[in-house]
């Protein structure tokens, strides 16, 4: 049978539908202190971890930013987080990304921050089923283009593109400049001098990343808005 690594993801989706799970479903998205292109998991000060899941049928949006530059306040940070998952226990984290950048992030800042040991951030990065969703809208935006070849596009351009006019996103990429040199820089910036832009900014893409992922795995399962918002 020519199964591929959309139909896994399909079946645990379905699965979740059948066993009214869909609470357990996670979105997640993380905001780096990372000044320059060759910063990335280097153990970068986390600003900020952005959160979306289903809650009584609603999008539910929660940002836990960092208060001070330093260890000791990145580690609070990871103790509200830990509290949060350990009260939730998602099944699926789903994220743009997700598996490039954000688990391996917070694998190495469980090894930097061994005065405590998360289980509600180890359970979700270890034994959820994760759902990178770069994955699936390459394919999906590839049946929109001339060559129908499927590409990673960056976020900012993916919640643009017209696949996505219907959905009430967000769309908070343009709070800052998106090229490469700048963007880390920008997003540094505002969580110094203007922590309301930056948690807006945060916010936009954990709750974006949680409605494409609505439109494309769970829509072709529930029939009626009242299912899918139930």
């Amino acid at each position: 049978m020519n199964y591929h690594y959309g139909n896994l993801a399909e079946t645990v989706v379905k699965w979740l539908v059948e066993t009214s799970n869909l609470e357990r479903i996670l979105s997640i998205d993380l905001e780096t202190k990372v000044l320059k292109e060759n910063e990335f998991l280097t153990g970068e000060l986390i600003l900020c971890v952005s959160l979306s899941d289903f809650t009584d049928g609603e999008v539910c949006r929660k940002v836990f930013v960092l208060e001070r530059e330093n260890l000791q306040s990145e580690g609070r940070l990871l103790a509200a987080v830990d509290d949060f998952l350990l009260q939730m226990r998602p099944l699926v984290l789903v994220g743009y990304n997700l598996c490039g950048y954000d688990i391996p992030l917070l694998n190495l800042k469980l090894r930097m921050h061994p005065e405590h040991i998360y289980w509600g951030i180890k359970d979700a990065i270890e034994r959820s089923f994760p759902i990178d969703m770069k994955h699936p809208i390459r394919f999906e935006l590839a049946k929109y283009s001339t060559d129908g070849v499927p590409k990673i596009l960056r976020l900012d351009k993916v919640v643009m593109h017209e696949r996505w006019a219907e959905l009430r996103l967000m769309r908070t990429k343009n709070l800052v400049s998106q090229t490469i040199s700048e963007k880390g820089r920008a997003i540094y910036r505002m969580w110094k001098k203007d922590r309301d832009k930056f948690n807006k900014y945060a916010e936009g893409d954990a709750n974006d990343v949680l409605l494409m992922f609505e439109e494309l795995f769970l829509k072709p399962l529930l029939t009626t808005p009242a299912e899918l918002r139930r």
